[in-house]
């Protein structure tokens, strides 16, 4: 379970706004442009959270741990994908149209990496679609944060 500190800016029911804090090891994450804390500088995500949190709390939360497999299935499979049904579809034009030598050989090889960029296209809209979920699993006494 990914753990990450942060304060709460807002209250709207059951559910707070919180600026995480950031983290060391964001900058070296390969999936950090798609990531809410590299579109902002002080990234903000949406927490549910027990009554007795309230604006300007220290709060740890957590987050969706199923968040980083599906950004990495759709990040490293759909651009996959797209690049296989580009190498087997000109596999299949080659044989049908009956091409020999290097044009068989070149052609699906091509076609792979043709399709490969509407792949990265549609993984980075869908992935950017993706919301992490959070919530709330301690409030952090601001005296333990001023000794550390």
């Amino acid at each position: 379970m990914q753990t990450d500190r942060g304060l709460v800016i807002a209250r709207q029911g059951d559910v707070v706004v919180v600026r995480l804090q950031p983290r060391d090891g964001c900058a070296s994450c390969s999936l950090t442009q798609f990531c809410v804390g590299s579109k902002e500088s002080s990234p903000t995500v949406r927490v549910t959270a027990p009554p007795e949190i309230a604006q300007g709390d220290l709060v740890e939360v957590s987050l969706d741990d199923s968040l980083i497999l599906k950004a990495s299935a759709i990040m490293y499979g759909i651009p996959l994908a797209a690049f296989l049904a580009g190498v087997l579809g000109g596999y299949g034009f080659s044989s049908l149209e009956g091409l020999n030598g290097s044009l068989s050989i070149a052609l699906p090889v091509v076609a792979g990496f043709l399709m490969l960029i509407p792949g990265i296209i549609i993984s980075r809209r869908v992935a950017s679609r993706l919301y992490p979920t959070a919530t709330v699993v301690r409030k952090i006494d601001q005296e333990v944060i001023n000794c550390q």
